[in-house]
């Protein structure tokens, strides 16, 4: 059994992995960028309250912790989910001398042991920015911050065995139902997208106006007040940071982790059993009647590319989500800009705001079109097998990627005129300078998959993220040259109005036909070395 537990270790955390170097180093830039901007907010948010709340340290500590406790639980229950009862691997581990038990056991000790290495990443740096901030930093609290850590994932993981099942079970309904599982997707990145934007609106008033909107103190005080209580799981945890009835708060976190860990446990034994003997046994079987398929080649091919990202976890949950939550996040995203711009530039600003808004999430949108040949993966040969033209079926995988990214647009562009955030001039301009860059934006995401096309089976058929880096890096970058001269110029050359409409119009011209042209002339060649 410890082999097995080593094996899966070093599988999941080895140096010597066969992995892209390119991906590894582009996804530990955007963690430490990530990480970055979270501890930042930590920081500022920590001193806006510490500013204006007459608020003890542990108090205001249990917001954190409770954030990071809630955190682990819903990884742990992935954790679960992933490895109890919904395994990939289910049929070789089933060959391996270890008894069905003993694998049981082997996977709750790897979760937990990759709880506690995610404990400590986010504990230790959040807890050490906010007691930097708070003045509070000293060899005791320090010392409190590493026992917090190691009892941290203690409730994580107890709760997350019970709270596993019945989350099961509930994806299993979800995967039979993929536009339901759209939908609740959708309303969830929405509504973390709104508080996201709340939290961000409260900081700009205060660093703004130095002032706070009406009953803001008032909701804040009655947050920590609600998580500073015996209810709260996190509360205890802060008793043994802060050296606070320290006996006590050990005492409750080991002794609810021992119980809850013991009785989920039991209970997962006999659910886990189960599932692995009807996954061994082929599970449910589900007879499925084909038809000819009686359409032309451009809508059948448009009909398989749509079903194509629906079948992909990664597109139909960040590409159509994001394209179908962008509306809300654009008026959120607009009224924050405007809030802070007309603060430190002035009034007149919302046109310059709404192209750099809408242009990020365009680049959002349209990043993944980087993946439009990978997500082919090992069924790639069926592009040759088909009989359509390789230029056609890429144009047409890009009409659909172009329409997903219009309709969009189409939908944000109303919500924009309903709030008469623009006048008519600046609504044209800005909507025919978000149609060249979302064609520009394909064609470049069509250019760089076809000159690193990554078409190496992927066992779970998710795209390859590198390219999706990639593209959203270059969106950013004409995103912000957009965003730069629509409030720049206006303000620095005569009839700044005319004259910021035309670059930008420009801009998007040159960066679509640039794209453009790339494609025509080297798709040929491009798509004769991936053959080769």
């Amino acid at each position: 059994m410890s082999d097995f537990i080593r094996l899966q270790l070093k599988l999941k955390w080895g140096l010597n992995r066969n992995n892209n170097k390119k991906s590894a180093v582009m996804t530990a830039i955007a963690a430490i960028f990530a990480v970055a901007v979270a501890l930042a907010l930590v920081g500022v948010l920590t001193y806006v309250l510490k500013f204006n709340l007459n608020i003890t340290a542990k108090k205001l500590s249990q917001l954190y912790l409770t954030l990071v406790m809630f955190a682990l639980t819903v990884y742990a229950t992935g954790l679960q989910l992933g490895r109890l009862y919904r395994p990939g691997d289910i049929h070789i581990t089933a060959r391996f001398p270890l008894s069905p038990f003993k694998l049981f056991v082997s996977y709750l000790i790897i979760n937990y042991i990759e709880l506690s290495v995610y404990s400590v990443v986010l504990l230790v740096p959040i807890m050490l920015v906010f007691g930097y901030v708070m003045s509070c930093l000293s060899v005791v609290y320090i010392l409190g911050i590493l026992i917090g850590a190691l009892l941290m994932p203690i409730l994580p993981f107890a709760l997350s065995i019970f709270i596993a099942i019945p989350v099961m079970y509930a994806v299993s309904f979800l995967e039979r139902n993929p536009i339901v599982r759209l939908i609740l997707f959708v309303v969830f990145l929405a509504g973390c997208f709104v508080l996201y934007n709340y939290i961000l609106t409260v900081l700009a008033q205060f660093f703004i106006h130095r002032n706070w909107e009406t009953g803001t103190l008032e909701i804040w005080d009655k947050i920590l007040a609600a998580l500073d209580s015996y209810y709260n799981p996190a509360y205890y945890l802060g008793n043994t940071i802060f050296f606070e009835e320290f006996w006590l708060g050990l005492g409750v976190i080991v002794g609810a982790g021992v119980l809850l860990g013991a009785g989920g446990i039991f209970l997962a034994k006999f659910v886990y059993s189960g599932v692995r003997k009807k996954v061994l046994e082929g599970g449910e079987t589900h007879e499925k009647t084909s038809s000819t398929d009686e359409y032309g080649s451009t809508r059948a091919m448009l009909r398989y590319s749509f079903r194509e990202i629906l079948r992909t976890k990664t597109s139909s949950y960040f590409y159509l989500g994001v394209a179908i939550s962008t509306p809300v996040m654009v008026f959120f995203c607009n009224r924050l800009v405007t809030i802070v711009g007309e603060a430190q530039i002035g009034t007149g600003i919302n046109f310059g705001a709404s192209m750099l808004v809408i242009s990020v999430f365009m680049a959002m949108i349209c990043s993944f079109t980087g993946t439009i040949l990978s997500i082919e993966g090992k069924n790639f040969y069926i592009t040759k097998l088909v009989p359509v033209p390789y230029r056609k079926q890429l144009l047409i995988k890009g009409l659909l990627n172009v329409c997903v990214g219009l309709m969009a647009l189409a939908i944000s562009v109303a919500v924009l005129c309903a709030l008469q955030f623009l006048n008519p001039q600046e609504m044209a301009t800005l909507v025919v300078t978000q149609i060249m860059l979302v064609v520009g934006l394909v064609f470049n995401g069509i250019n760089l998959n076809l000159s690193n096309p990554n078409l190496k089976p992927k066992a779970n058929g998710e795209a390859e993220e590198i390219n999706i880096t990639y593209m959203f890096i270059i969106g950013l970058a004409v995103s912000a040259v957009l965003g730069a001269s629509s409030l720049v110029f206006p303000r620095v050359i005569s009839d700044g109005g005319f004259g910021t409409y035309s670059i930008c119009i420009a801009v998007t011209f040159v960066y679509q036909w640039i794209n453009v042209l790339v494609y025509w002339f080297t798709v040929d060649k491009k798509y004769r070395k991936i053959e080769a």
